[in-house]
């Protein structure tokens, strides 16, 4: 989904009814990062929460008039591994208990953030909470309580996603004989000193160890080291061969494959003779069963798995890293 194109829009504030010199002190806040989805039937505070949330750092921020528009957004983005916050107006969703339930179906992780004027102690306000609602945040909206909502929100996913990484490292490195520190970042799309810092414990506590520094190939046109390496006949640019060795009987000059009854020669039908002095091997060749050329090296190719360029290896560039292994 387009985050930039699609974007459900606030209808003009009618300024009659808004706070101008809000709207004025939150209209130049810092560009944001994070996604959430807003559910707000006043313009007014729309454009408050849209004001609060971008000085907390989100940059995709969705506000539908609608819960059911809000959900269908939402299960675009979701992920059961990634929380997509969402923020519901109690007093403009009439069927809230249903739409909350809808989306923790959808997600069962989901961060609902409820506004109201409603205390707690309110029972459809306690059956919300029951059912699995993140936080409320209370009607006048001011920014101290909308960031102190959000804020455990925030460090719980910024918590689980450094965990999650440092898992599917382990694991990653688990996997190879050893996996260069350029690959990692490639890989897992975060910068050098974060990927340090989050593998500071694993080293010291043994489980990841440092190894030699290495030179690797990376893709001549985005520069990702996350390619894959691919060989293929020089004819026919198949993959249907294989490496065997070769005789070159001299008598009648017919090269065939060493296999089978190599010792005579199939088209002569005579005994080859003595190696180096009536016929010579070539061990290190290879014969394509598609177009039976024969051929002494395959030709070599990448393949970069971020933009899809397949380049050969002369025309690869490359780059120094360090490699990291599991401790045995």
């Amino acid at each position: 989904m387009s985050e930039n194109n699609n974007k459900t829009e606030i209808l003009p504030v009618e300024r009659s009814n808004a706070d101008l010199k809000q709207i004025e002190y939150f209209s130049n806040l810092p560009v944001s990062k994070n996604t959430i989805i807003v559910t707000e039937t006043s313009n007014t505070i729309a454009i408050t929460i849209r004001k609060f949330l971008a000085s907390l750092g989100f940059e995709n921020i969705y506000v539908c008039k609608e819960t059911n528009e809000a959900i269908k957004i939402f299960s675009e983005f979701i992920n059961n591994d990634t929380s997509v916050p969402m923020i519901i107006d109690y007093e403009s969703d009439k069927n809230i208990e249903d739409h909350v339930n809808e989306i923790l179906k959808i997600q069962p992780s989901a961060e609902i953030i409820i506004i109201t004027t409603k205390e707690k102690s309110d029972h459809r306000i306690s059956k919300l909470i029951d059912m699995g609602i993140s936080s409320i945040i209370y009607k006048p909206l001011n920014m101290e309580d909308v960031k102190r909502s959000l804020s455990n929100i925030l460090e719980k996913n910024n918590g689980n996603q450094e965990t999650k990484i440092i898992k599917n490292l382990e694991l990653l490195i688990n996997s190879h004989n050893q996996i260069s520190m350029n690959k990692i970042k490639d890989i897992f799309k975060v910068e050098q000193l974060e990927i340090e810092s989050m593998m500071k414990n694993s080293i010291e506590n043994k489980k990841i160890m440092l190894n030699k520094e290495i030179l690797e190939a990376a893709c001549n046109q985005c520069n990702s080291t996350n390619i894959s390496y691919t060989i293929e006949c020089p004819q026919c640019k198949g993959i249907n061969f294989k490496q065997q060795g070769l005789i070159e009987h001299y008598n009648c000059g017919e090269v065939y494959p060493k296999e089978g009854n190599y010792n005579t020669c199939p088209k002569c039908n005579k005994q080859i003779g003595m190696v180096g002095k009536d016929y010579r091997e070539f061990l290190e060749f290879y014969t394509c069963s598609s177009c039976n050329e024969r051929f002494s090296k395959p030709l070599s190719k990448f393949i970069c798995f971020e933009c899809g360029n397949m380049f050969i290896e002369t025309l690869a560039s490359w780059k120094k890293s360090n490699t990291f292994k599991i401790q045995k």
